[in-house]
């Protein structure tokens, strides 16, 4: 296997940094990728991690991931680009302040652009030409605890098989909450463009790909990164990748709309709810108090899924409250 200038073996495992450019005090800055070509031949699954600086979990699990990784037991190979915005990480925030651009707004990216859309290019690069399907690892801003979920989309354009993959290797990650969104009709859930992300570049390459949104940034959650592990494992004994019975998870949940829930005054939140539970129409989100008074009570108008809720208690008005699904189904594997 060739790739990112390194040649690696059948049933071995490499790691390298790849340079992307220099810094202005003439040091390199390089992104960490690790490699693993199975002893048997197979497809490729390509990993990803921390394109948003604060994203940990990701990271973590891969790292883990990859050290327990045995190559000669693998029927295919194994790619993972686990830390993309090292100047974010360095800065433990979402997007550097070189260039101050979202990374996963900048794909397939430019060869000749700012240091972001460098990144993007010289990974897209490789990844269009190797991966079958990839799994983008997210958390949800550090200001958020989060229960973790899948995201995978329905994109105008993209050939409706690539979707269907991607949206049965989001299930069969194994998690309950699984978002899977029409983009011709979603709403303003998600906040700035959609174009050049990971996902839905991939998606118009015809490559399966979902977003795995594994907690929270800033900080490890050791049950998300417990549920990273055992996700990659299911999906690689489904895919083939080894030669182990996969897990068929159990009933999940399919959310088709979600939204932010945010505040119409300033102060401090006391959340009434936690992520992962179901609230019922009219049930207390959220307080929001002065020194005196409180200032504004959160209901829900209709039957809510909680994703997600605030962790930092210091709110200004329009903040994000946290993240709900408004209208889901429940399936069976």
């Amino acid at each position: 296997m060739e790739i990112f200038g390194m040649h690696v073996e059948a049933g071995k495992k490499m790691y390298k940094n790849v340079k992307i450019g220099e810094l202005a005090n003439f040091s390199d800055f390089s992104i960490p990728v690790l490699v693993a070509c199975g002893a048997h031949e197979g497809p490729t699954l390509w990993m990803t991690g921390a394109v948003h600086g604060d994203e940990l979990n990701g990271p973590w699990a891969l790292r883990q991931f990859f050290w327990d990784l045995n190559p000669q037991q693998l029927y295919g190979n194994i790619v993972i680009t686990p830390l993309l915005n090292v100047l974010a990480f360095a800065d433990k925030n979402k997007i550097s302040h070189i260039d101050n651009l979202d990374l996963d707004q900048q794909f397939p990216g430019n060869p000749n652009g700012s240091y972001t859309q460098r990144i993007a290019y010289v990974v897209f690069n490789e990844m269009k030409k190797w991966a079958n399907f990839v799994i983008d690892f997210h958390t949800m801003g550090h200001v958020f605890s989060s229960t973790p979920y899948t995201v995978s989309k329905d994109v105008p354009g993209v050939d409706s098989i690539v979707t269907d993959k991607a949206f049965k290797l989001a299930r069969i990650f194994g998690v309950y909450p699984n978002c899977h969104l029409n983009l011709a009709t979603a709403g303003g859930e998600l906040p700035g463009t959609t174009s050049g992300s990971i996902d839905i570049t991939c998606l118009h390459h015809n490559i399966p790909c979902f977003m795995a949104e594994m907690g929270a940034g800033g900080r490890w959650d050791e049950q998300a990164i417990q549920v990273i592990r055992d996700g990659i494992d299911n999906v690689l004994k489904y895919t083939g990748m080894i030669k182990e019975e996969y897990k068929k998870p159990g009933k999940q949940m399919i959310i088709t709309d979600r939204y932010f829930l945010r505040c119409n005054h300033g102060g401090f939140v006391r959340m009434a709810v936690a992520p992962g539970q179901l609230v019922q129409k009219d049930e207390k989100l959220a307080s929001i108090y002065d020194f005196w008074d409180e200032r504004e009570t959160m209901t829900a108008k209709k039957k809510l899924f909680v994703i997600a809720v605030r962790h930092e208690p210091v709110v200004t008005t329009g903040d994000r409250m946290g993240f709900v699904g408004c209208e889901w189904h429940e399936v069976e594997w």
